[in-house]
């Protein structure tokens, strides 16, 4: 986000289709490669997670991997984020067909089983104890923002809830709000191109029956003093700033995505902030059932007061406030433009890696971001490529006051 100045040389090819049952799928074709990665995104996520369930989307991503045997993390993966699910397989253009069938089974609902439990909960759980020691903590905070503010809990138990939570329950909730009609999407990148891919994806994943399922409501009113002090079972101070914005169809969404982008630059340059904090991060992806928001998120050091924080994370935004201190716009607005309209080139990200990474993993994270932008903004991406390009100084100026 932070880096403006990209060079884009040749993408993949970006081909879109639906399948017979409303699965949406993106091909990103990389000719001549022999990597193929396929990355599912569900609607389940820490922020939409139910009343005293904090979360339990993560576990029954832990689950329904387990769903097909004990997890092979070579070619398995997956992450819970505030506002999705992603499972994924890595493989190649000789054995795709066999990650393939894996998503299938991933979305048929398949048992859970106690022996998975038993062995994935301290795995799931183990994620919250390296997280703690780094005060890399910002997903768990929004999971217990969630509980907060959309739950009006005090007291988050980001450990015991899931501790407590029985097979049936967790399969029953995945049964109610994992698998949901219009809001499957797969994204396929690597050497395998659109035409041998369809008729193979409708075969296998095409009669999957999905229905029209709801994410657990809120069970709270947000008040109009919103300034919530909480506990949590993890031993991590953390500070979380949330603005309601609109959603990405809006016309005032492109600057605020500006203005999240140089607020996340400010954030991550500010040395007094550096001090204070483990990190610090400003996004628009906490995406409730109810609203957006634009959230900034620090984790704190032991002993640091959070109104130190409060204060150049109020500068930084009070900056944007004017347009001419908006002047990295320029830069910004047609790189954003560009990032939107295609995926970034496989061979320009393998030059630019670190050494030891391979290219399977820079291909992976190519069709990762793409993929996200696909499932989070769906038929709006090429309207908002194309609406970041025209953003100026001044609206930013004019959303960062407004909202």
């Amino acid at each position: 986000i932070g880096n403006f100045s990209l060079a884009f040389a040749a993408p993949p090819k970006v081909t879109r289709f639906t399948l017979n049952n409303g699965i949406r799928v993106v091909s990103l074709y990389v000719e001549d490669s022999t990597d193929v990665v396929i990355f599912n995104y569900l609607p389940l996520g820490l922020v939409a997670d139910g009343k005293a369930k904090t979360q339990w989307s993560h576990l029954i991503e832990h689950l329904t991997l387990r769903t097909t045997g004990p997890i092979d993390y070579p070619s398995s993966s997956a992450e819970t984020m505030a506002d999705n699910m992603r499972l994924e397989s890595i493989g190649n253009t000789d054995n795709w067909t066999q990650g393939l069938e894996r998503h299938a089974k991933w979305l048929s609902g398949l048992p859970f089983s106690e022996e998975s439990l038993a062995e994935e909960l301290p795995n799931a759980l183990s994620e919250i104890d390296i997280t703690e020691t780094r005060l890399a903590t910002h997903k768990w905070a929004s999971a217990a923002w969630n509980q907060v503010f959309r739950h009006g809990e005090t007291d988050i138990s980001m450990r015991g809830d899931v501790q407590s939570a029985q097979l049936r329950e967790l399969q029953e909730y995945r049964d109610r709000h994992l698998v949901q009609a219009d809001r499957v999407l797969l994204c396929v990148i690597g050497g395998i191109d659109s035409e041998t891919l369809q008729p193979v994806m409708e075969g296998q994943l095409g009669s999957i029956n999905l229905i029209a399922k709801t994410l657990p409501p809120a069970t709270a009113t947000p008040e109009a003093v919103k300034d919530r002090t909480a506990t949590w079972d993890i031993n991590v101070t953390h500070y979380i700033e949330t603005y309601a914005i609109p959603r990405p169809e809006n016309e005032d969404y492109p600057a605020l995505y500006i203005a999240n982008a140089l607020l996340n630059l400010g954030l991550m340059q500010d040395t007094e902030l550096k001090e204070l904090t483990g990190f610090v991060l400003c996004s628009v992806d906490l995406v409730t059932p109810e609203q957006t928001y634009l959230q900034i998120s620090a984790s704190l050091k032991p002993d640091t007061d959070i109104e130190a924080v409060k204060q150049p994370i109020r500068l930084l935004i009070n900056r944007l406030k004017q347009p001419e201190n908006n002047t990295q716009v320029a830069m910004a607005a047609p790189s954003l433009s560009m990032q939107f309209s295609f995926p970034l080139d496989v061979e320009m990200i393998k030059q630019q890696i670190p050494a030891g990474t391979s290219g399977t993993m820079a291909l992976g994270n190519i069709g990762l971001w793409w993929g996200m932008l696909e499932y989070q903004y769906g038929k709006t991406l090429p309207q908002l490529a194309s609406a970041f390009a025209d953003v100026s100084a001044d609206d930013v100026a004019d959303v960062v006051n407004r909202y």
